[in-house]
């Protein structure tokens, strides 16, 4: 058997004890570390040997381990070398001591495998701690024998053999089980195996592939299936379910374990967010607060081996049994799950975010994942909002009150200037409503970044203050902005704006086009597939997701054509038109709901214009409609849901682009017809003029990119509530003139192609009457 891991990784599992406390301490950015590291590096000329590669294999009762990983330096001083570890710190160095047993049991690991390979009887080794604030440096040395080093490190393998046994077993038996896994139903539904197959040549060849594929394929079950397929060729050995909600996670799941009852044995994990999963009265990561926290570490790893050894498929329920038996914190614990884990459910956020991606899995590129990214159409504004961020100035006002002005001068000072900076640039740039530049403007990063130096003492020394939370939110918020803004390349604006309302002068880093970003986040995984009943028009798709070379495949509709119509009817329902056509928007709606009973969806282009027709329905005509709140909690939507059954004749009007758009199933008599006003278009505002202007100056259709695709995508997903099984009968009905214009009916998927297009004379019943007489159930 042969276990593979980073020395780190060794250290950390066999090691670590104690608590969780993630209260303030010292929270030096990742970038100050990297520079702390690189200025000690250069300070030691020629004989210095940066990021020096070391491996090592040792067998032990049968296991052989193959352990790696790269020291800081290695120093060459006439006949002795010295392994060096690097360790930055915010911390005062009269403070630190040489009591850190990780720090030297790490470098120890180096110091073994470097004076076997050099047949080395004694070797030195060097701990160097260096201040970020000055790099200043407080080092401790000492000397080992080969002889020392070695029994620290088998016992140290000793001390993992139990676990490591587990874990092989498993691979063995994933390794077995995918080679051999058949596909779990006893033929392909149309277009499912041309979706697999694709999915696994994308693999093989190490591309991309994009899957515009409409409900019913089973998209779920033909990109996971041929993914474990890649595992047991040994393609590839983790791959990464990516969602944009939780509901898409489950769908993943139920795929697992339909093949787990066919004979699969794997290791998957579904990574909840800490706010639901946390057990604790109130998220609070610290020892005093939650007893989750408090020696989370002394029991984690039993915890662990108790997991891996009983447990396939670990959802919520499942990982928070577990914490609970061994009271252990499950937000922690299921990270460290997902690292011996071959399948890994999660959100978007946890590859692609910058604040809160899964460092431990892309701090080097790997070619052994596949990304599996499900409704992909929803990662491009999700990928906007992950990468951009804005301040207020009154936010910093609100940070200034925080404060004593006798004791923190040093603090208010900062604020200050930063609150300065906002007025500064305001009257630079020309007091406007809106003012933007692809220029990055740093004067307020570098301004933030001495605001974070000066609140870090206030939050490790001040942790009883009234005023704690709120500073150490606008810390973190602080941090997430500069993160964000060391992303600032093409694509990304800074935007200037004056909120008139609330009086507030607004900083932002806005980014338009995240195309660039999320390419190289690609090449953290061997292949990428996007896949999505709305990926329509594929290359607006394919270009704004970074992934232009990728293969593409659409696949037509599985079920019969007879089993839904498309009518349309030309009306104008562009924002200059719509107070008119009000009445006749009423007309129409109630001569459709009552071509047949049954249960049917009004989208709207907004909540506005769903007012102003609910208003007029329900003088007219009647007042027994369901009507999409603004604000509507998880609890609110599921009861609106359940409203529609087999047996009642609902009517619901709602917003295109809204929580009813997308992730609703209403199978069968559920809902038989959608009615969508407007082609879907977005309102004009700033953000989507940026957008346009943006892409106008790429060479492209920037009306299209920013209005009119988005618009369409949004028409699409309304449209995918209609057929959702094979079972399924209904009747889509566009109201808009524009969809019987060229340019749109080009964008349209192949099982539009036989849209009726209805004239002032037709009357709807008779087509419908025509229709459902032919799909009586």
């Amino acid at each position: 058997m042969l276990v593979k891991i980073s020395v780190r990784n060794l250290i950390e599992f066999v090691m670590r004890s104690g608590d969780i406390d993630n209260t303030f301490r010292d929270n030096t950015r990742m970038i100050e570390g990297i520079r702390a590291h690189q200025k000690i590096q250069k300070s030691y000329g020629l004989n210095y040997n940066k990021e020096y590669s070391l491996k090592n294999l040792t067998s032990i009762s049968g296991i052989d381990f193959q352990v790696e990983g790269r020291a800081d330096g290695l120093i060459k001083d006439k006949n002795s070398y010295t392994i060096d570890e690097i360790k930055s710190t915010k911390r005062k160095l009269e403070e630190i001591d040489d009591k850190n047993k990780l720090h030297w049991a790490q470098a120890k690991c180096y110091a073994y495998f470097f004076s076997v390979d050099k047949d080395l009887d004694e070797i030195n080794i060097s701990l160097t701690y260096v201040s970020t604030e000055n790099y200043k440096t407080k080092i401790f040395k000492r000397s080992f024998t080969r002889e020392e080093l070695e029994i620290f490190y088998i016992d140290l393998l000793k001390k993992y053999i139990d676990f490591s046994k587990i874990i092989t077993k498993n691979l063995e038996d994933r390794n077995t089980s995918s080679k051999a896994l058949n596909f779990p139903y006893g033929e392909y539904r149309k277009g499912q195996r041309k979706m697999a197959v694709a999915v696994y040549t994308a693999i093989l060849k190490e591309k991309n592939l994009f899957v515009d594929a409409p409900t019913g394929i089973g998209k779920t079950i033909s990109s996971i299936f041929p993914s474990i397929k890649s595992i047991g060729e040994d393609l590839s050995d983790k791959i990464f379910y990516l969602t944009a909600k939780t509901t898409t996670g489950k769908e993943a799941i139920k795929s697992l374990k339909l093949l787990e009852e066919n004979g699969l044995k794997i290791k998957a994990v579904q990574i909840t967010s800490k706010e639901r999963i946390c057990l604790n009265d109130e998220v609070r990561c610290n020892p005093d607060d939650c007893p989750f926290a408090k020696g989370h570490f002394d029991r984690v790893n039993d915890a662990l081996k108790d997991i891996l050894t009983k447990e396939t498929i670990m959802d919520y329920d499942i990982i928070t049994s577990y914490a609970e038996r061994y009271r252990v914190c499950p937000l922690e614990f299921e990270f460290d799950i997902a690292s011996y884990s071959d399948f890994i459910i999660c959100d978007y956020n946890y590859v692609f975010d910058p604040t809160v991606f899964l460092r431990r899995f892309f701090e080097e590129i790997s070619s052994r994942y596949i990304f599996l990214i499900d409704e992909a159409h929803n990662l491009l504004d999700r990928a906007r909002d992950m990468y951009s961020f804005s301040f207020k100035d009154s936010d910093f006002k609100e940070l200034r009150a925080c404060f004593d002005i006798n004791k923190h001068k040093k603090i208010i000072k900062v604020l200050d200037e930063a609150i300065l900076n906002f007025e500064n640039n305001y009257e630079k740039y020309g007091k406007k409503l809106h003012y933007y530049t692809k220029n990055h403007i740093d004067s307020l990063d570098k301004i933030l970044l001495e605001l974070a130096k000066k609140m870090e003492k206030f939050l490790i020394e001040e942790k009883d203050d009234r005023n704690y939370d709120y500073v150490l939110e606008m810390y973190f918020n602080i941090n997430s902005y500069l993160k964000i803004s060391d992303y600032f390349m093409d694509g990304f604006y800074n935007v200037i704006s004056f909120d008139e309302e609330n009086e507030d002068k607004i900083f932002e880093i806005k980014c338009v086009d995240p195309s660039h970003i999320l390419k190289k986040k690609y090449d953290y995984a061997r292949s990428t597939i996007f896949f999505s009943a709305t990926l329509s028009p594929m290359p607006f798709f394919m270009n704004m997701l970074g992934a232009r070379d990728s293969l593409k495949l659409r696949l037509d509709m599985p079920f019969s054509s007879e089993n839904l119509i498309i009518l349309q009817k030309s009306i104008s329902t562009r924002y200059r038109d719509r107070s008119r056509n009000v009445s006749l928007i009423s007309d129409l709606i109630n001569e459709f709901i009552n071509s047949k009973e049954g249960n049917y969806f009004i989208f709207f282009p907004s909540f506005s214009y769903l007012e102003a027709v609910a208003g007029d329905y329900t003088v007219r005509y009647s007042d027994d409609i369901l009507i999409q709140d603004r604000s509507m909690s998880q609890l609110d939507r599921s009861k609106f849901i359940k409203k529609f059954t087999e047996e009642s004749n609902e009517v619901a009007f709602v917003v295109l682009g809204g929580i009813f758009s997308e992730g609703v199933d209403l199978i069968g008599d559920r809902l038989i017809g959608s009615m969508i006003i407007s082609v879907g278009m977005p309102g004009v505002s700033f953000d989507r003029n940026l957008i346009k202007e943006h892409f106008d100056r790429e060479g492209l259709s920037g009306f299209d990119y920013s209005y009119t695709f988005p618009g369409i995508n949004k028409v699409f997903q309304a449209a995918g509530r209609v057929i959702r099984s094979e079972d399924d009968r209904g009747i889509i009905y566009l109201v808009d003139d524009r969809y019987s214009w060229n340019q749109y009916q080009m964008l349209f998927p192949k099982h539009w192609n036989s849209i009726k297009y209805l004239n002032q004379s037709e009357e709807l019943k008779n087509i419908t009457d025509k229709f459902w007489s032919k799909n009586e159930k």
